[in-house]
């Protein structure tokens, strides 16, 4: 027995100090260009983000191009500067112009980098905005580790865009803002805790919402794009059940855009959704616009994305099921929001409800 055991331990070492670990030699690049930059007819939203792509297994954190000459150029003649505000972010104070061309123009370590000239598309417009019912379904993994599909009634916010040759193709992002109350329990002794009065933002799906003509089609209108799903149960939305849900105020910024944005962005969303099946599109390195000058060799990653822009403000109670117990008002303020906070004892400002 104790020989048998003894050959045992031999085989076992014998696989064990064959076990080799493979590290292969990896090339050590220099690190690409990376260019994230928008235009739109909001100076607020618009910026040019610098940074370097990194080497395989690299952690180090990401290194933003700083220092760089960066400027648009506007119909071939007007030339406005950025100025640098922290470290690899860009920004211009000027305000385009619809029908006008830019050009963004990058000078960094000897190099000169140039995008192709883009148009700014004339405003966009929405014919309506309007919810219906519908029911999500998802497969997630249940509690004993196996994919079920699962179905949540929703209300999803959809729209009817209007097709002309001025602005064929849109981009829609959307900001869904829950308002809740908070009572605390009331002391002992003294007065009562004043209530709170808070809110929290829940963003889209993160891939691009875009709409276009479809290839063949020679409608005029893209009718019940969905914008953005929201359940009924709008507990689910908030981090404790001693909040009080109080319905959504909804955020749509629509931008019109270009062709090749639309084309970019649709490449991106087809890597982005896939799901490693048979089926799913092939990886492939999606090109921008963005160009070295003086080394074509060169590449940079990204694009220059210019698009005009038209915000709309809703507030929803979306009610629990039917139609007629939905209340859509559009609202005409548009105050400063930030993603989440509360207020002690006093609504905010741009607090909403079924009365206002």
């Amino acid at each position: 027995m104790q020989q048998r055991l003894l050959y045992l331990a031999l085989i076992v070492l014998l696989f064990v100090s064959c076990e080799d670990y493979y590290r292969p030699n990896l090339e050590v690049v220099p690190g690409t260009m990376v260019v994230e930059s928008r235009l739109t007819t909001d100076s607020a939203q618009n910026f040019v983000r610098l940074s370097l792509t990194r080497n395989f297994l690299n952690n180090d954190a990401l290194e933003w191009i700083t220092g760089a000459r960066v400027e648009l150029i506007e119909s071939g003649r007007l030339i406005i500067k950025a100025t640098e505000v922290n470290p690899g972010y860009y920004t211009f104070q000027h305000i385009p112009s619809v029908g006008k061309t830019y050009v963004l123009w990058i000078l960094y370590k000897n190099d000169v980098y140039e995008s192709s000239p883009v148009v700014m598309p004339p405003l966009p417009k929405i014919d309506s905005l309007y919810t219906r019912h519908k029911i999500e379904q998802k497969y997630r993994v249940n509690g004993y580790g196996v994919p079920e599909l699962f179905s949540k009634p929703v209300r999803e916010i959809c729209v009817d865009v209007p097709i002309t040759q001025q602005f064929p193709y849109t981009l829609y992002t959307c900001r869904a803002i829950i308002q809740w109350e908070y009572y605390p329990p009331s002391p002992r002794v003294g007065p009562p805790s004043p209530p709170l009065y808070g809110w929290r933002t829940k963003y889209d799906n993160g891939v691009f919402n875009l709409a276009g003509p479809k290839e063949f089609s020679t409608s005029t209108e893209v009718r019940q794009h969905p914008i953005q799903m929201l359940g009924y149960n709008t507990q689910e939305y908030l981090d404790s059940i001693a909040l009080i849900p109080m319905n959504w105020i909804v955020i749509v910024d629509q931008y019109g855009i270009s062709k090749e944005s639309y084309d970019f962005h649709e490449k991106l969303n087809k890597q982005f959704l896939a799901e490693g099946s048979l089926f799913d599109p092939v990886m492939t390195q999606v090109f921008g616009n963005v160009h070295c000058k003086n080394d074509p060799k060169k590449i940079a990653l990204g694009f220059f994305d210019v698009r005009s822009c038209r915000q709309y403000r809703y507030y929803f109670n979306m009610g629990t099921g039917p139609d007629n117990q939905v209340i859509q008002r559009r609202l005409n303020e548009y105050y400063d929001i930030s993603d989440h906070g509360y207020e002690i004892g006093v609504r905010p400002v741009f607090w909403e409800d079924n009365y206002s």
